[in-house]
């Protein structure tokens, strides 16, 4: 087993279809960050999030051992430059609860110098590239990641089984029952020994959070 805990949670959390399920009716919006971490520990956070998080503190309203991991969708070489001067001045508070980044990947734009970028990148925080739910193969992002060494996100629902390069891997799921999922964490334990970080988020748009606290459950019951 690893060192290293699986990070569980939902990709976003501030999101209004939740207001009345998993946040109370009357919760004020600027709150929950705050409710949200009081249930789970970890959240992916799509791009406009997460520059509002770092723009409204969101550090505050969650402890010390809260992480967050970043998306972003910046393929071109012109992009990547602009991400990296935006992550160089997040405020140093937010960036030391910052996990990883997940970086949108396209093969097309995948040149040695979006390469050498993407590595630039992995020096100021994890990398795990996204190439969406083809196969690794098809895409190409088995052969760049091998090359740079990095992971792609496994989606489980369409891929068998995670890239093996990288020390930082996102999983994302949806629907999976409790009994799939436990085979999925199972397979993300045996990536992660090595004291190599995971995070395993779940992308339902009605009920993500409610499904990542089963989730959470899962994972500690199998002390991964």
């Amino acid at each position: 087993m690893s060192e290293e805990y699986l990070m569980t949670g939902s990709f976003g959390l501030d999101v209004d279809a939740w207001q009345g399920s998993f946040y109370d009716d009357d919760l004020p919006v600027d709150w929950r960050a705050a409710s949200y971490s009081i249930l789970l520990r970890s959240v992916l956070l799509p791009q406009s999030e997460w520059r509002q998080a770092a723009k409204n503190n969101w550090i505050d309203e969650v402890d010390d051992g809260f992480r967050f991991i970043l998306y972003a969708i910046s393929p071109a070489e012109a992009d990547l430059r602009n991400l990296i001067e935006e992550l160089s001045g997040l405020p140093a508070a937010f960036s030391a609860q910052v996990a990883g980044l997940v970086l949108k990947y396209d093969c097309r734009n995948a040149g040695e110098e979006v390469g050498k970028t993407i590595l630039e990148l992995n020096k100021m925080f994890p990398v795990c590239l996204d190439a969406g739910t083809a196969d690794y193969s098809t895409s190409g992002v088995d052969m760049f990641c091998h090359k740079v060494q990095l992971s792609s996100v496994w989606y489980p629902a369409a891929q068998k089984a995670p890239l093996p390069s990288g020390e930082f891997l996102i999983v994302l799921i949806d629907q999976q029952t409790l009994p799939e999922q436990r085979k999925i964490v199972s397979e993300i334990d045996r990536w992660m020994s090595g004291e190599r970080s995971a995070g395993l988020f779940n992308t339902s748009k009605d009920d993500a959070p409610m499904r990542a606290q089963e989730t959470r459950i899962l994972v500690e019951l199998m002390g991964v």
